[in-house]
């Protein structure tokens, strides 16, 4: 399902995430998950997840 745009904080990650069924945003540490998409681009797997 869609929702609010976010990304990691951590240094090296190039993507945002856009739906909470992907499991590689759903692996981003509760302390380094931050909304907006921070200049990224989106995830290969969210957009496949529609």
């Amino acid at each position: 399902m869609k929702v609010n745009p976010f990304h990691s904080k951590k240094p090296g990650t190039t993507v945002y995430h856009d739906n909470n069924k992907c499991t590689e945003g759903n692996n981003i540490e509760k302390e380094n998950k931050v909304p907006g998409t921070g200049g990224k681009s989106r995830c290969d797997h969210c957009k496949r997840l529609g």
